[in-house]
């Protein structure tokens, strides 16, 4: 519990150097005689102000200091190199175990579910946005071909992009063929899909997964009739427990 809270104490005062699109990296060797010259943004402020801590930059400790400057850089290397705004979501210093890293999203984003890894490397910094950025059009992609097999039937397709070979954010749906792996999740409206025909699917869209090179874990979930109605993104794996489905099946697309 201790640990907790002193990793979430961490967290708040790392919140203070979230920047705009275009921002300038800042060096974070600073001399401790420039202290005075350092100042924070009225954001930085409203966000220390909230926390009760001070607004002056040489009132923080050490840790705090560098580890303010580290996430504003981390900030804007992703609002550079992608030309949007991210806010801030998490932050680990470095350990024994793992590297420097904070957690992100688009601030026109979700903090829960559009939320990205921001690491600091030898050579600078290497993130995982492309997995955010590509999921909405893979999700897109994914339901057409659901609705190719089952033109009358409600489906909600969930999706996590969990590792990629691409380099840029795609810009069509092709642009993901043979490029990502994936977990996914297929809820399927019960009252329009009986079991049988439920057989059916899963092995055309096997084939369509296969087909278009859309590599991953897929679990297939045949909803009790009326229940199609309540699975979000936010709350869809509340409805994998058993009393909300009849038939709940795992697919594997292999390279």
């Amino acid at each position: 519990m201790r640990r907790k809270v002193r990793f979430e104490i961490l967290v708040i005062l790392i919140l203070l150097t979230i920047g705009g699109c275009g921002c300038t990296m800042i060096n974070s060797e600073w001399p401790s005689n420039n202290e005075s010259n350092i100042s924070l943004t009225q954001r930085q402020k409203d966000i220390l102000i909230e926390q009760g801590l001070s607004t002056e930059y040489a009132e923080l400790s050490v840790a705090q200091q560098e580890a303010i400057v580290e996430i504003e850089n981390m900030l804007c290397y992703v609002e550079n190199k992608y030309n949007i705004a991210f806010s801030y979501a998490g932050y680990s210093a470095q350990g024994p175990l793992e590297q420097e890293h904070m957690r992100a999203f688009p601030t026109s984003g979700n903090k829960e579910t559009d939320s990205f890894t921001i690491t600091k490397t030898d050579d600078g910094y290497e993130d995982d946005y492309i997995n955010i950025a590509a999921n909405p059009m893979f999700v897109s992609y994914v339901s057409d071909g659901i609705k190719a097999i089952l033109p009358n039937t409600e489906v909600k397709v969930f999706a996590e992009i969990t590792k990629t070979s691409l380099v840029e954010v795609p810009t069509a749906d092709t642009d993901l063929q043979g490029k990502i792996e994936s977990s996914m999740w297929v809820f399927i409206d019960g009252a329009t899909l009986s079991v049988e025909d439920f057989a059916n699917f899963k092995t055309g869209f096997n084939e369509f997964l296969t087909e278009c090179k859309l590599y991953g874990m897929v679990q297939l979930i045949l909803l009790k009739e009326g229940g199609i109605a309540y699975p979000t993104k936010y709350n869809y794996t509340d409805y994998l427990s058993e009393e909300y489905y009849t038939v709940r099946e795992t697919l594997y697309v292999n390279k």
